[in-house]
This record gives C-alpha cells, structure tokens and sequence, in this order.
C-alpha cells in the first residue's frame, strides 16, 4: 500500500485552501487538543500523504526551545497517518523526508536557528516496541521519557554545536 501513497512537501507553501482542508482533517478524528490553534498549526505543515487524493496523514513542525537541551531550538515534529494507511516502515519514511526539509530549511537561517528536530512518540505501539536507543532509519536517539511516559528522540542536524 506504501506505493498507493502520494506523499508532497508543502512545507511553507499552505494554501489557505489546504490549510482549511488540513483543519478539517484534525477536526473529523478529532486531533487537536482544544487549546491549540489550528490556523496556526496548519501553516507548520511539512507533508501531506493522501490516498486517491484524499489526505490520510501529514507531518508538521514548529520551533521550540527546549529547556532541558539547553535552551535550544529545536522543530517538534508532529505526524499523524490515519490507522488503515499505517503500512510498516511509513512512519520511518516520512520522518526521514520530514528531516531532510527541515535540515535544508534551517541550513539557511541566519536568527534562530533550529538545530535539530523533536519528537516526543505519542504511538504506545511504537513507545512498546522501538526500544533501539537509535532507531536505524531515522538516526533519532533516545533522551529520556517525559512524565506521561513517551519516548523523548532527538536528530541533530548535520555539523552542529551544542
């Protein structure tokens, strides 16, 4: 089913038409806690995956600055694909496109500039079984767990500084 997928970068290119689109999605299975604003997340869009052209999944990130790595910044992605289109090694391909969009991005930031990305793994299933302290595909290493019990990764970046 993998090849069935059209996966598309649209990072910092949101229509507002997709943007609706990409709210509507969340507000359909319900993803988004009510705190968040979903016209702000939407513009964080990295990829979208779709299925006959109907979107089933999509990554996001937006910057954070991360006390307990030193106050640095990071992208925290975000990825959401719909159950039935979970094929095995989906997430492993959109994390490693997701890395090389933002990597180019913030390549190019003179202010504020992203080291890395962030991931805190809301999946149990993935929490339960991808216990490798670098998961192969991704090379996203293991920090810790936060006090909901998540698994806390990190990529850096290619040459950077802490």
């Amino acid at each position: 089913m993998l090849h069935d997928l059209e996966i598309s970068n649209v990072w910092m290119k949101v229509t507002p038409n997709l943007g609706q689109e990409v709210i509507d999605f969340w507000n359909t299975h319900r993803m988004l806690k009510p705190e968040v604003d979903a016209q702000e997340r939407a513009k964080q869009i990295v990829l979208t995956i779709r299925h006959q052209g109907k979107l089933v999944g999509l990554t996001s990130a937006g910057l954070i600055k991360y006390h307990q790595l030193n106050d640095n910044i990071f992208f925290l992605l975000r990825m959401i694909v719909l159950p039935e289109f979970r094929v095995p090694g989906i997430e492993s391909k959109l994390a490693v496109e997701t890395q090389y969009i933002l990597e180019a991005f913030a390549s190019k930031q003179e202010v504020n500039k992203p080291i890395g990305i962030l991931v805190f793994v809301e999946n149990p299933q993935l929490n339960a079984k991808r216990t490798e302290a670098v998961w192969p595909s991704t090379k996203m290493v293991f920090i810790g767990n936060d006090k909901a019990g998540r698994q806390i990764r990190v990529y850096y970046f290619k040459g950077v500084r802490i």
